[in-house]
């Protein structure tokens, strides 16, 4: 049962997900561009470019797929660093409120989504694994 979980698994998003995903990060993408505003040019963009490689990932496919891939979820991951090291820099360790940012958020980020990031770039290598 393992075995055939981690094919399903391991098969990726169907089609319809990926053009669907796709558009949407697209979309977001280009609406970063479009609204930024003078004060904050620097993270609009780089949410805009975010959103668009996310959309590019979803209609590319092979090793461009999979470098693109590990590349967002690098930066996923050193977010998620420099998350953590922020609020444990400011010193809020604890919140009580999951919308308020604080060191257990910012663990619970990196655990959940920054980890399985770079562990994806780490198992498919950037693209340069060799086809098993």
């Amino acid at each position: 049962m393992y075995e055939r979980a981690n094919e399903t698994i391991n098969q990726g998003l169907s089609l319809g997900a990926r053009l669907l995903l796709g558009a949407v990060s697209a979309l977001f993408g280009v609406v970063m561009f479009l609204v930024a505003t003078p004060d904050h040019l620097v993270g609009f963009y780089a949410f805009g470019a975010f959103c668009l490689s996310i959309a590019i990932a979803c209609f590319t496919s092979g090793r461009l797929r999979q470098f693109i891939g590990s590349v967002i979820g690098c930066a996923i991951f050193l977010a998620g660093v420099a998350y953590l090291g922020a609020e444990v820099y400011e010193g809020r360790l604890w919140s009580g409120s999951r919308a308020e940012p604080s060191a257990f958020n910012a663990a619970g980020y990196l655990l959940f989504i920054g980890i399985p990031g770079v562990a994806y770039a780490y198992k498919v290598r950037f693209g340069f694994r060799r086809a098993s």
